[in-house]
């Protein structure tokens, strides 16, 4: 069965509610995001089998950032869980990385490293206070040059980005920040999932829109049919 290449964003309030989701739309998308909510939330235990035995894809969103050994010992404590992706900030630094990708390999887990390069709620106007570089493109390019070069698998970035990045061919592209359908955000760099897998996302992340539907699966058919030409899908 194919899939909407997509993680869909577990952000409700209890891990009772995210469960009765994962339920419902495992048959449709690709995987799971688990974030700080639901991560250090009652049941999140339950929500994680939960998602392995759906057979999706488990991505853990807990942007890693701090020092080399803390890093490391954070997925060191991981392994049990061994998640399909994990999340660090590329600002952690070359060494952060590195750790990170040692811990992988010592504890022989399947993980796929995801650095995040740009918050998708920050804007040209915020990089420049942060990094002193109010081109966004250009930080989020150097960011990718970084990972690159630690050999870390894959991105966060938006679809903003995704064209200055397609030379990065060899690199997971995952893109927050993802909308269906027309409405208002808070976040300030947003795009549709059609036109983020055309411009060269791997996969795209859905949240609030789906998971706050009172038929989500309605929604999804109907996002379908109105882009059934599009690169929407898994095989």
């Amino acid at each position: 069965m194919k899939k909407l290449k997509s993680f869909i964003a577990l952000d409700l309030k209890s891990n009772t509610q995210n469960i009765t989701i994962v339920k419902k739309l495992h048959r449709h998308v690709y995987g799971f995001k688990v974030g700080y909510r639901s991560f250090y939330n009652n049941r999140s235990n339950e929500l994680i089998s939960e998602i392995k035995k759906s057979k999706c894809k488990l991505f853990l969103d807990l942007k890693l950032h701090d020092i080399p050994n803390t890093v490391k010992s954070a997925i060191d404590s991981l392994s049990k869980i061994n998640p399909d992706f994990i999340t660090l900030h590329i600002s952690g630094g070359n060494e952060m990385m590195k750790a990170a990708v040692s811990s992988i390999k010592k504890n022989k887990l399947k993980t796929k490293i995801l650095g995040v390069t740009l918050l998708t709620s920050l804007d040209g106007q915020d990089s420049e206070k942060i990094y002193k570089e109010r081109n966004t493109k250009k930080l989020v390019k150097k960011f990718a040059e970084i990972a690159k070069n630690v050999n870390i698998h894959g991105l966060i970035c938006s679809g903003d980005d995704l064209k200055v990045l397609r030379k990065f061919n060899k690199l997971i592209k995952i893109t927050p920040g993802i909308k269906m359908f027309a409405r208002n955000d808070d976040q300030k760099r947003v795009t549709f999932a059609h036109n983020a897998l055309q411009d060269g996302a791997s996969f795209v992340v859905i949240g609030r829109e789906l998971i706050e539907s009172k038929k989500p699966i309605d929604l999804l058919k109907k996002y379908g049919e109105q882009n059934k030409n599009k690169n929407l899908w898994t095989k």
